[in-house]
């Protein structure tokens, strides 16, 4: 797999597949842009660098959609990306050390091997019932 593979159709990101082999250059490598609603960066430090302590002060957004980001702990998985009415737009193989981040349309994962992953999206949750729309299987 690319470093990052970015699924598109039109000028609309749906997904992001990132690679355990990428190396953010300058320390830090923010792989979505400023107005992306949920934003992924990852960041290289050598020991002894510090953040200077901060907070984050509260904040009202409208979430239009939620966004899920899933790291793969071990294991291999398949992930699909649908647009919004179920037509395939990518397919991609990740393993061990690999991330990935939904952004709209929908998407499945088929584990191909015993797996462990990380999981996170925006809060608070309302429900499978009220945050998802499942796929009528034919």
């Amino acid at each position: 797999m690319e470093s990052v593979k970015t699924i598109k159709k039109g000028d609309a990101i749906y997904a992001l597949f990132i690679s355990k082999n990428l190396s953010p250059e300058g320390g830090i490598k923010f792989l979505t842009d400023h107005a992306s609603p949920f934003q992924l960066g990852l960041m290289e430090r050598p020991a002894g660098h510090k953040v200077k302590p901060h907070q984050h002060p509260p904040q009202t957004f409208d979430v239009q959609r939620f966004s899920e980001f899933l790291y793969v702990e071990r294991g291999k998985i398949k992930a699909t990306v649908f647009d919004e009415e179920w037509n395939v737009l990518a397919e991609q193989e990740l393993g061990a050390g690999d991330f990935l981040l939904f952004l709209r349309g929908g998407h499945g994962i088929d584990v191909l091997e015993p797996s462990r992953m990380i999981e996170v999206k925006q809060g608070p949750f309302p429900g499978d019932k009220a945050a998802k729309t499942f796929r009528a299987i034919p």
